[in-house]
């Protein structure tokens, strides 16, 4: 009984094992949506050559037993489907581009090799223990070792291509599809325009850094510049507000951007100093302090 447990403790051990090595293989929906398909048209393809290889044999009037072509197709698909994964983890880590071409195609032409002598060996040894503990049959593959060798290599090294290159595929579709995403989502910065003088001046809301009240005008600080506007300090607050900007009320005469401080001083009589990321320093009263507490580090 409890070797029994014991072995069924491993079993379960073992299943996780391997379903975490097939996650780690597959990490993606979009590699295990790829799986899916592969091993759906793997098995069509299972039954279209079992079908066709008893067709062919009974055209011919050969003598074939039905379970024969079932049982080799089969044995072959179920490594074509078990070493999918496997290829893609390599594909994941070989990237086409152009400092890791040259490593890419040398690694794929070595592993093209492993991929058939694991797939040859997989199916041989399934073929043998199906034939010897199912039909008390022994099953014998190769011949000329070499020769037969070289021709699974063949068909093996096209199924490898089609493999990587269905890979290889679908990551460029996902990197093209998250360029677009990128490229939508980073729009422009829609510019606000103010009445300078005579002139009509734009400023990207963002490049905004202070605006001091200067009786029936206001000097707006943007970057390096002073601009001064002719509108109240309470419009401008309201025009840079609605351009998304955190503009906060720090002084009867002053506004700031509140991305653009980087530093508080308090002061010994309540009111405190501003340094804001161009190095000027703005005063802060007392009475505006609460909105400088407000604002998320």
């Amino acid at each position: 009984m409890q070797f029994r447990d014991m072995a069924r403790g491993d079993i379960v051990a073992g299943m996780k094992g391997l379903r975490k090595f097939y996650n780690d293989c597959l990490p993606s929906w979009n590699e295990r949506f790829l799986w899916g398909v592969v091993s759906l048209v793997t098995l069509v393809i299972v039954a279209v050559n079992a079908l066709s290889i008893l067709t062919d044999a009974d055209r011919r009037g050969d003598e074939l037993d039905t379970y024969i072509p079932w049982i080799t197709e089969a044995t072959s698909a179920v490594f074509i489907i078990l070493l999918f994964p496997v290829v893609s983890w390599f594909v994941r880590r070989l990237p086409l581009d152009a400092d890791g071409m040259k490593k890419a195609v040398l690694a794929h032409l070595g592993l093209s090799i492993a991929f058939s002598a694991i797939h040859v060996a997989g199916m041989v040894f399934l073929r043998k223990l199906i034939f010897w503990g199912l039909l008390g049959k022994n099953y014998s593959f190769l011949d000329v070792v070499w020769r037969d060798a070289l021709y699974e290599y063949r068909k093996d090294v096209v199924t490898y291509i089609l493999f990587v290159s269905l890979m290889y595929l679908v990551q460029a579709l996902v990197r093209r599809e998250q360029a677009l995403k990128e490229g939508t989502s980073h729009t422009p910065e829609k510019r606000l325009a103010f009445k300078c003088g005579s002139e009509l001046i734009w400023i990207k809301p963002s490049d905004f850094l202070y605006a001091k009240a200067a009786g029936n005008y206001v000097e707006l600080y943007a970057g390096s510049t002073m601009h001064l506007v002719r509108l109240s300090m309470a419009r401008l607050e309201s025009q840079l507000s609605e351009a998304g900007l955190n503009v906060i009320r720090v002084h009867r005469s002053y506004a700031v951007n509140a991305e653009s401080i980087t530093s508080v001083k308090p002061k010994s009589d309540g009111d405190a100093e501003i340094s804001l990321r161009d190095g000027s320093i703005v005063p802060a009263s007392r009475r505006y302090r609460s909105q400088l507490s407000a604002i998320n580090p």
